[in-house]
């Protein structure tokens, strides 16, 4: 991957505070904006919650949920705050049968920016945790409509202090707007899935952009493999 911030030599570092599950306790804690970029049959929805369950703090508030692909109800556990289902809906009614999931068209940037500015004035919690970025993507025409809107959103979490931690299916995406999303991210993890003898293994690098460290592909948990063969 070839961006302006990896004109100085690279760095590679393997991590000493990775928890059991594979994740990187240390760097997820010091990033405020953490891109999850999963490709083949890594499965987005179980990234996702893999992430509400590993990778957040146990007692920390729960996180504001923003969802694309990924419905409501195949992540939520009944403790997040609320959650914004940035999705197209047939018919008249935008209406979700639960109080708490508030349904945005994917084309609708400024709603989608409002109900994050909303949401997250209103609750303790200030990290955001979705797949939303896959429908905005795929639904805006223009790239420089999709630059203006996440370079606003990265930078308001960036100077309000909050956390966003974001996955998208990088291989349904041209390459141009994925090299975009991850320019602005302070962390990029990839997932990858690999044919071990026959069986489906996932692996993970890290992209620590901040820091300019950068490590090689290595076996994610085997005991959490966010692995599917339909999503």
């Amino acid at each position: 991957m070839a961006t302006q911030r990896e004109t100085r030599p690279r760095k590679e570092k393997e991590s000493t505070s990775e928890n059991e599950s594979g994740w990187h306790d240390s760097q997820l804690d010091r990033h405020r904006l953490v891109i999850a970029c999963v490709r083949g049959n890594v499965s987005v929805r179980e990234t996702i919650r893999t992430i509400l369950r590993d990778a957040l703090p146990p007692d920390s508030p729960p996180p504001l949920l923003v969802l694309g692909p990924t419905a409501p109800e195949e992540v939520s556990n009944g403790q997040s705050n609320r959650i914004g289902w940035v999705t197209f809906v047939g018919g008249s009614s935008m209406a979700h049968p639960s109080a708490h999931v508030e349904i945005i068209s994917p084309d609708n940037l400024l709603e989608v920016n409002l109900f994050i500015e909303k949401c997250v004035q209103e609750n303790e919690s200030k990290v955001i945790v979705g797949d939303f970025l896959d429908n905005v993507i795929r639904s805006i025409n223009s790239p420089e409509s999709f630059y203006s809107f996440f370079c606003q959103l990265a930078s308001r979490v960036k100077l309000k202090k909050r956390k966003a931690i974001l996955v998208i299916k990088e291989d349904i995406h041209d390459r141009s707007v994925v090299e975009t999303v991850k320019r602005f991210a302070d962390l990029v993890l990839e997932f990858r899935d690999q044919d071990n003898n026959g069986a489906l293994k996932v692996e993970m690098r890290t992209l620590n952009f901040a820091d300019n460290i950068y490590t090689a592909w290595r076996p994610f948990s085997d005991w959490l493999q966010p692995i599917s063969m339909t999503s």
